[in-house]
Protein backbone atom coordinates (compact mmCIF):
# COMPACT_ATOMS: atom_id res chain seq x y z
CA UNK A 1 0.00 0.00 0.00
CA UNK A 2 2.85 2.54 0.58
CA UNK A 3 4.32 1.74 -2.48
CA UNK A 4 1.38 2.39 -4.17
CA UNK A 5 0.69 5.81 -2.90
CA UNK A 6 4.09 6.90 -3.75
CA UNK A 7 3.83 5.27 -7.44
CA UNK A 8 0.60 7.84 -7.68
CA UNK A 9 2.12 11.06 -7.86
CA UNK A 10 4.44 10.48 -10.50
CA UNK A 11 1.94 9.14 -12.95
CA UNK A 12 -0.26 12.38 -12.05
CA UNK A 13 3.01 14.18 -13.10
CA UNK A 14 3.45 12.52 -16.07
CA UNK A 15 0.04 13.27 -17.74
CA UNK A 16 -0.57 16.67 -16.42
CA UNK A 17 2.55 17.82 -18.08
CA UNK A 18 1.69 17.14 -21.75
CA UNK A 19 -1.82 18.95 -21.34
CA UNK A 20 -0.03 21.96 -19.93
CA UNK A 21 2.52 22.56 -22.75
CA UNK A 22 -0.21 22.14 -25.10
CA UNK A 23 -3.06 24.51 -23.41
CA UNK A 24 0.35 26.88 -23.69
CA UNK A 25 0.81 26.15 -27.50
CA UNK A 26 -2.88 27.31 -28.06
CA UNK A 27 -2.48 30.41 -26.59
CA UNK A 28 0.52 31.38 -28.29
CA UNK A 29 -1.85 30.23 -31.87
CA UNK A 30 -4.66 32.03 -30.85
CA UNK A 31 -2.39 35.11 -29.91
CA UNK A 32 -1.08 35.11 -33.55
CA UNK A 33 -2.71 37.85 -35.99
CA UNK A 34 -2.91 36.05 -39.83
CA UNK A 35 -3.50 38.76 -42.61
CA UNK A 36 -3.74 37.67 -46.17
CA UNK A 37 -2.83 40.64 -48.28
CA UNK A 38 -5.70 41.61 -51.06
CA UNK A 39 -5.08 40.52 -54.31
CA UNK A 40 -4.42 43.29 -56.58
CA UNK A 41 -6.70 43.64 -59.70
CA UNK A 42 -5.74 42.66 -63.46
CA UNK A 43 -7.12 43.00 -66.70
CA UNK A 44 -5.58 40.35 -69.44
CA UNK A 45 -5.05 41.10 -73.34
CA UNK A 46 -4.11 39.24 -76.39
CA UNK A 47 -1.73 40.56 -78.65
CA UNK A 48 -1.11 39.50 -81.84
CA UNK A 49 1.30 40.24 -84.99
CA UNK A 50 1.60 39.08 -88.35
CA UNK A 51 4.02 39.08 -91.12
CA UNK A 52 4.17 37.38 -94.44
CA UNK A 53 7.75 36.94 -95.54
CA UNK A 54 8.89 34.68 -98.41
CA UNK A 55 10.21 30.35 -98.05
CA UNK A 56 14.03 30.33 -98.29
CA UNK A 57 14.11 26.50 -98.16
CA UNK A 58 12.36 23.47 -100.28
CA UNK A 59 12.01 19.90 -99.73
CA UNK A 60 11.07 18.08 -102.98
CA UNK A 61 10.50 13.99 -102.35
CA UNK A 62 11.30 11.73 -104.75
CA UNK A 63 11.16 7.63 -104.94
CA UNK A 64 11.60 4.89 -106.90
CA UNK A 65 9.18 2.41 -106.76
CA UNK A 66 8.93 -1.11 -108.84
CA UNK A 67 7.77 -4.66 -108.34
CA UNK A 68 9.24 -7.94 -109.36
CA UNK A 69 8.74 -11.52 -108.57
CA UNK A 70 11.95 -11.88 -106.93
CA UNK A 71 12.53 -9.36 -103.98
CA UNK A 72 16.26 -9.30 -104.44
CA UNK A 73 15.60 -8.30 -107.98
CA UNK A 74 13.32 -5.48 -107.41
CA UNK A 75 16.03 -4.07 -104.89
CA UNK A 76 18.63 -3.99 -107.35
CA UNK A 77 16.63 -2.63 -110.31
CA UNK A 78 15.65 0.33 -107.55
CA UNK A 79 19.09 0.16 -106.46
CA UNK A 80 19.97 0.87 -109.98
CA UNK A 81 18.06 3.72 -110.74
CA UNK A 82 18.49 5.54 -107.61
CA UNK A 83 22.39 6.02 -108.18
CA UNK A 84 21.39 6.68 -111.65
CA UNK A 85 19.39 9.52 -110.42
CA UNK A 86 21.87 10.60 -107.34
CA UNK A 87 24.82 10.78 -109.93
CA UNK A 88 22.98 13.56 -111.78
CA UNK A 89 21.91 15.28 -109.33
CA UNK A 90 25.05 15.82 -108.08
CA UNK A 91 26.54 16.49 -111.59
CA UNK A 92 23.70 19.50 -111.01
CA UNK A 93 25.27 20.84 -107.80
CA UNK A 94 23.65 18.96 -104.98
CA UNK A 95 25.73 17.50 -102.04
CA UNK A 96 25.15 14.58 -99.68
CA UNK A 97 24.07 17.65 -97.44
CA UNK A 98 21.21 18.25 -99.90
CA UNK A 99 20.21 14.59 -100.06
CA UNK A 100 19.49 11.94 -97.39
CA UNK A 101 17.40 8.83 -97.93
CA UNK A 102 13.65 9.22 -96.13
CA UNK A 103 12.43 5.44 -96.80
CA UNK A 104 13.56 2.35 -97.96
CA UNK A 105 11.56 -0.52 -97.87
CA UNK A 106 10.61 -4.01 -99.49
CA UNK A 107 6.93 -5.40 -99.40
CA UNK A 108 5.66 -8.37 -100.36
CA UNK A 109 2.51 -8.38 -102.38
CA UNK A 110 -0.04 -11.20 -101.57
CA UNK A 111 -2.69 -13.46 -104.06
CA UNK A 112 -5.24 -10.85 -103.30
CA UNK A 113 -7.06 -11.63 -106.64
CA UNK A 114 -7.68 -15.54 -105.85
CA UNK A 115 -8.44 -15.16 -102.11
CA UNK A 116 -4.69 -16.92 -101.50
CA UNK A 117 -4.15 -14.42 -98.73
CA UNK A 118 -0.83 -17.05 -97.74
CA UNK A 119 0.38 -16.76 -101.38
CA UNK A 120 3.23 -14.37 -102.18
CA UNK A 121 3.38 -13.68 -105.76
CA UNK A 122 5.91 -10.25 -105.86
CA UNK A 123 7.53 -7.94 -103.73
CA UNK A 124 7.44 -4.06 -103.93
CA UNK A 125 10.58 -1.88 -103.10
CA UNK A 126 10.94 1.51 -102.34
CA UNK A 127 13.81 4.07 -102.34
CA UNK A 128 13.00 7.43 -101.32
CA UNK A 129 15.20 10.32 -101.07
CA UNK A 130 14.46 14.25 -99.90
CA UNK A 131 16.54 16.78 -101.76
CA UNK A 132 16.86 20.02 -99.13
CA UNK A 133 17.53 23.00 -101.03
CA UNK A 134 17.03 26.84 -100.88
CA UNK A 135 14.12 27.87 -102.54
CA UNK A 136 15.46 30.24 -104.74
CA UNK A 137 17.67 27.01 -106.21
CA UNK A 138 16.34 25.30 -109.89
CA UNK A 139 13.95 23.09 -108.24
CA UNK A 140 12.32 22.24 -111.76
CA UNK A 141 16.15 21.16 -113.07
CA UNK A 142 16.13 18.42 -110.49
CA UNK A 143 12.81 16.95 -110.98
CA UNK A 144 13.20 16.70 -114.78
CA UNK A 145 16.63 14.98 -113.53
CA UNK A 146 14.91 12.60 -111.44
CA UNK A 147 11.92 11.62 -113.36
CA UNK A 148 14.39 11.07 -116.68
CA UNK A 149 16.68 9.08 -115.03
CA UNK A 150 13.94 6.68 -113.34
CA UNK A 151 12.44 8.27 -110.22
CA UNK A 152 8.34 7.29 -111.11
CA UNK A 153 6.60 9.39 -107.63
CA UNK A 154 7.49 12.98 -107.00
CA UNK A 155 5.56 12.72 -103.59
CA UNK A 156 5.42 16.28 -102.17
CA UNK A 157 7.14 19.28 -102.38
CA UNK A 158 7.61 21.56 -99.42
CA UNK A 159 8.30 25.21 -99.39
CA UNK A 160 9.73 25.84 -95.55
CA UNK A 161 11.23 28.71 -93.97
CA UNK A 162 14.37 28.07 -91.79
CA UNK A 163 14.91 28.18 -88.28
CA UNK A 164 16.95 30.76 -88.45
CA UNK A 165 14.84 33.24 -90.22
CA UNK A 166 11.83 32.06 -88.21
CA UNK A 167 13.78 33.10 -84.52
CA UNK A 168 14.72 36.24 -86.63
CA UNK A 169 11.63 37.27 -87.40
CA UNK A 170 9.65 35.98 -84.40
CA UNK A 171 11.98 37.91 -81.88
CA UNK A 172 10.42 40.94 -83.90
CA UNK A 173 7.00 39.83 -84.17
CA UNK A 174 7.01 39.27 -80.27
CA UNK A 175 8.03 42.75 -79.56
CA UNK A 176 4.95 43.94 -81.62
CA UNK A 177 2.44 41.67 -80.15
CA UNK A 178 3.21 42.96 -77.05
CA UNK A 179 2.92 46.76 -78.38
CA UNK A 180 -0.60 45.23 -79.30
CA UNK A 181 -1.46 43.73 -76.41
CA UNK A 182 -0.72 47.02 -74.10
CA UNK A 183 -1.83 49.16 -76.26
CA UNK A 184 -5.86 46.93 -76.43
CA UNK A 185 -5.19 46.99 -72.14
CA UNK A 186 -4.71 50.98 -72.47
CA UNK A 187 -7.89 51.65 -74.61
CA UNK A 188 -9.84 49.73 -72.45
CA UNK A 189 -8.61 51.52 -69.11
CA UNK A 190 -9.45 54.76 -70.64
CA UNK A 191 -13.06 53.48 -71.14
CA UNK A 192 -13.17 51.97 -67.62
CA UNK A 193 -11.90 55.05 -65.59
CA UNK A 194 -8.75 53.14 -64.31
CA UNK A 195 -4.87 53.22 -65.07
CA UNK A 196 -2.12 50.13 -66.04
CA UNK A 197 0.21 50.26 -63.07
CA UNK A 198 2.59 46.82 -64.52
CA UNK A 199 2.79 43.54 -65.99
CA UNK A 200 1.88 40.55 -63.84
CA UNK A 201 2.72 37.90 -66.26
CA UNK A 202 3.64 37.04 -69.81
CA UNK A 203 2.48 33.53 -71.56
CA UNK A 204 5.74 32.93 -74.23
CA UNK A 205 4.10 29.57 -74.61
CA UNK A 206 2.42 30.81 -78.17
CA UNK A 207 4.56 29.78 -80.87
CA UNK A 208 4.77 31.61 -84.13
CA UNK A 209 3.18 29.50 -86.55
CA UNK A 210 3.10 28.66 -89.87
CA UNK A 211 1.45 26.48 -92.52
CA UNK A 212 4.02 25.94 -95.69
CA UNK A 213 2.60 25.47 -98.77
CA UNK A 214 2.52 22.04 -100.07
CA UNK A 215 2.57 20.59 -103.88
CA UNK A 216 1.27 16.93 -104.57
CA UNK A 217 1.90 15.00 -107.06
CA UNK A 218 0.33 11.41 -107.63
CA UNK A 219 2.46 8.62 -109.76
CA UNK A 220 4.20 11.00 -111.43
CA UNK A 221 5.86 8.36 -114.11
CA UNK A 222 9.77 8.54 -115.26
CA UNK A 223 9.83 5.79 -117.48
CA UNK A 224 10.99 6.17 -121.25
CA UNK A 225 8.30 8.11 -122.75
CA UNK A 226 9.22 10.74 -120.26
CA UNK A 227 12.53 11.40 -121.87
CA UNK A 228 11.47 13.54 -124.72
CA UNK A 229 12.51 17.11 -124.52
CA UNK A 230 9.06 18.36 -123.34
CA UNK A 231 8.74 21.71 -121.26
CA UNK A 232 10.35 22.23 -117.79
CA UNK A 233 8.46 21.54 -115.02
CA UNK A 234 6.88 25.00 -113.69
CA UNK A 235 7.16 25.27 -109.69
CA UNK A 236 6.60 28.65 -108.04
CA UNK A 237 7.43 28.96 -104.14
CA UNK A 238 4.84 30.96 -102.56
CA UNK A 239 5.43 33.19 -99.44
CA UNK A 240 4.68 32.18 -95.85
CA UNK A 241 2.18 34.00 -93.21
CA UNK A 242 4.38 33.63 -89.65
CA UNK A 243 1.77 34.66 -86.84
CA UNK A 244 2.44 35.26 -83.29
CA UNK A 245 -0.53 35.81 -80.18
CA UNK A 246 0.82 36.68 -77.19
CA UNK A 247 -1.16 37.20 -73.87
CA UNK A 248 -0.57 39.52 -71.24
CA UNK A 249 -1.78 40.05 -68.13
CA UNK A 250 -1.50 43.81 -66.32
CA UNK A 251 -1.86 44.81 -63.01
CA UNK A 252 -4.44 47.63 -62.77
CA UNK A 253 -5.03 50.92 -60.70
CA UNK A 254 -8.37 52.55 -60.21
CA UNK A 255 -8.24 56.19 -60.33
CA UNK A 256 -9.01 58.85 -58.30
CA UNK A 257 -10.42 62.05 -57.41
Amino acid sequence: MDFNKKLFPILTLIVVLPLSALTSNISIVDAQNFVIPEEKPTISTTGSAEKEIPSDESRISLAVENTNANPNTARKNNADKMNAILDVLRQAGLTDENITTSDFQITPNYDYENNNYDRIISYTALNKIELKTSANANISKFIDLAVNNGANRVENIDFVISKKTLDENNMALLKEAFRNAKEKAEILAAEGNFTISGVKKIDTSSQAGYTPPTYFYDNYAGDAAEKIPTPSTQIIPQKNKITVTLPVVFYIDNQTG
